[in-house]
C-alpha cells in the first residue's frame, strides 16, 4: 500500500498554499466585499494568513527549523480562531513554545485583533463545514505518528561523530537516506544494528527518521517502553482496536525500535506478537524496519527460534566502544554545543576516566558545566575537572599498560600511536615518544627491556636515555613538566 503525504488529507484546504502572499498585502485586498464586521467565521482566507505567519517566521528560524516544524502544519479558521493542524502533540508544545507569540502578531495585525491562533492535533480539529474532507483509500500518512515518542533534534547526521567504532552503522544508514523515494527494494527493508548501550545506536536511528521527515515521508520511532504502552492500551480495546493500531502503524514508511531485545516473549508475549506482525509489514515492498538491540539477535534471549532467525536476515551491523580518540571528539564537539570551552588535557581525563559510554560522558560534561556555573568558574582546568567529577571517574583500580600510555600520549600530543612505534625522529614525534616512555616506567613493573619492545623493538639503554631526559627537562621545561603531569594525572587517577 502506498503510503501517502500529510499535504493530501489536506487537498481541498490547501489549493494555492504554496502561493505566497506578499508581506505588504493590504488587508481590505484579502477580504474585499465581506463583511469583516458580523461574518468573522467566513470572512478570512486561512491558508494566505497562514502564509503571512511563515513570511514573518521563516528568516527567523532558519530553512531547517522552517522544514521540520511549519512546513507540515495546516490552517483552518474556526469561528474566531485560526486553528493550526499540528501532527501530534510533540508539535502542539514546540509551536506553543517557540512561535505563537510571533502568530497571533501577525494576526492581530492583519486581522484587526479579530482572530488568535490555537494549534491543535488533526485529528481533533474540526473539518470546515463548507468543504468536507473526502476520505477514500490510499491516503497519506502524517510524517509523525501521534504514537510515536518525540525525536532530539540534535540527534542528526551532522552532530554524529563518526569513527572506527560506529563506520559501518553510520555509513550504512546514511547511505539508505540518500536513496529516499526511490522505487525497488535498494539496500534491503531490514536493519538490525547490536551493541552496549550509550554507543550511538539511538542517535543515528533518529538521524534516519529527520532525514524521513525532511524528505516528506513517514515515521514512527519507539523506544521499548513508548512500544509496551501504546501496544497494551491497543490491547485493552479489544481485538478490533489492536488490528486499527497495527494497521495504523502499517502506513508509515519507516519502522524504528529501540532495545528490541527487552520485547521479548517474558516480557510480554502479546506485545512481542504485536511487534512480529508488525516486522511482517515492515519487512516487505518499499518500506524500511530498523531495530537496536544490546547483542546481536541470535543471541537474545525469550524469543522464538523463528523470530531471532527473521531478526538476524537484514543487514546486521556491531557498533563497538569509541576509543580514546573518538571519546575526546566526543567530549570536544558536546563542549562546543554547550558553549564550553574545554582544553583537551581536561577532555582526555574524562575520556580516560569516565566509563567509554556516550551516555556518561555527555552527563559527565553536564555536570561539569552545573559545576562551573554555580561557582562561577569561567576557565576549566584538570584540577578543577577532578573535583567537579569525583563522583563519576572510575574508582576501581585501572589495569595500566604500555598500550594504554601510547595511546593517552598519542591523543594528548596529537599524534598517531603508530608514531610512537616508528622511527621518526623529529621533535614533535620524539618528544612524545620519550614522555611515553618515562611514564610507563614510573606507573608499571615492566623492565627497561620490556618498555624498549613496546615502542618498536627499541634498546634499553633508549629507553633509560628517555626517562633521565624527561626528568631532567621537567626541571627546566614549565611547559614539559605541565604536559607530564596532566598525562601522569589522567593515566593513575583512582
Amino acid at each position: 500500500m502506498t503510503v501517502p503525504f500529510i499535504d493530501d488529507l489536506f487537498a481541498d484546504e490547501m489549493q494555492g498554499v504554496d502561493k505566497p502572499i506578499a508581506k505588504d498585502v493590504a488587508f481590505d485586498d484579502l477580504f474585499a466585499g465581506v463583511d469583516t464586521e458580523h461574518s468573522v467565521s467566513v470572512s478570512f482566507d486561512a491558508d494566505g494568513l497562514w502564509q503571512l505567519c511563515l513570511d514573518e517566521l521563516k528568516p527567523q528560524i532558519g530553512e531547517k527549523d522552517y522544514h521540520q516544524w511549519l512546513r507540515p502544519l495546516k490552517p483552518i479558521i474556526e469561528g474566531r480562531q485560526l486553528v493550526i493542524l499540528a501532527i501530534n502533540s510533540v508539535f502542539i508544545r514546540h509551536i506553543n513554545t517557540h512561535y505563537l507569540g510571533v502568530i497571533n502578531r501577525v494576526l492581530a495585525e492583519h486581522t484587526q485583533g479579530k482572530l488568535t491562533a490555537v494549534v491543535k492535533v488533526q485529528s481533533l480539529a474540526p473539518e470546515p463545514a463548507s468543504k468536507p474532507k473526502k476520505r477514500t483509500a490510499g491516503k497519506k500518512a502524517p510524517l509523525v505518528f501521534e504514537e510515536s515518542e518525540a525525536i532530539e533534534d540534535q540527534f542528526t547526521f551532522e552532530n554524529f561523530v563518526k569513527a572506527k567504532s560506529n563506520a559501518l552503522a553510520y555509513s550504512t544508514l546514511f547511505e539508505l537516506t540518500k536513496r529516499l523515494g526511490e522505487k525497488g527494494n535498494i539496500g534491503g527493508n531490514l536493519f538490525f544494528i547490536h551493541g552496549a548501550s550509550g554507543l550511538g545506536k539511538t542517535h543515528l536511528m533518529q538521524a534516519v527518521a529527520h532525514r524521513y521527515q525532511k524528505a516528506g515521508l513517514s515515521y514512527c520511532y519507539f523506544s521499548k517502553d513508548r512500544f509496551f504502552r501504546v501496544s497494551i492500551e491497543a490491547m485493552r480495546g479489544g481485538e478490533d482496536k489492536t488490528e486499527q493500531f497495527i494497521k495504523k502503524i502499517s502506513r508509515a514508511d519507516l519502522l524504528i525500535i529501540d532495545d528490541v531485545h527487552m520485547i521479548n516473549n517474558k516480557n510480554g508475549p502479546k506485545v512481542s506478537q504485536v511487534m512480529m506482525t508488525l516486522f511482517e509489514t515492515f519487512t516487505k515492498g518499499n518500506k524500511r524496519l530498523i531495530l537496536a538491540s544490546d547483542k546481536p539477535a541470535l543471541q537474545m534471549k525469550d524469543f522464538d527460534s523463528r523470530f531471532l532467525s527473521r531478526f538476524s536476515g537484514g543487514l546486521e551491523i556491531g557498533v563497538s566502544q569509541p576509543d580514546i580518540e573518538t571519546r575526546v571528539q566526543i567530549l570536544q564537539k558536546k563542549a562546543s554545543a554547550l558553549e564550553m570551552d574545554l582544553p583537551k588535557e581536561c577532555a582526555l581525563f574524562i575520556a580516560q576516566n569516565v566509563a567509554p559510554d556516550v551516555r556518561r560522558l555527555e552527563g559527565a560534561l553536564l555536570q561539569l558545566r552545573a559545576y562551573s556555573l554555580t561557582r562561577g568558574i569561567g576557565h576549566i582546568d584538570l584540577l578543577f575537572v577532578q573535583d567537579a567529577l569525583q563522583d563519576r571517574v572510575e574508582t576501581k583500580a585501572r589495569l595500566l599498560n604500555a598500550e594504554t600510555v601510547r595511546d593517552v600520549v598519542a591523543e594528548y600530543y596529537g599524534i598517531s600511536a603508530k608514531d610512537l612505534l616508528g622511527k621518526k625522529r623529529v621533535r614533535t614525534i620524539a618528544r612524545p615518544r620519550q614522555v611515553a616512555m618515562a611514564l610507563v616506567r614510573e606507573l608499571t613493573q615492566d623492565s627497561l627491556l620490556d618498555i624498549g619492545h613496546a615502542f618498536g623493538g627499541r634498546d634499553h639503554t633508549t629507553v633509560m636515555h628517555a626517562c633521565d631526559t624527561i626528568a631532567k627537562l621537567c626541571l627546566e621545561d614549565s611547559t614539559l613538566n605541565t604536559d607530564y603531569h596532566n598525562l601522569l594525572t589522567t593515566l593513575k587517577y583512582s
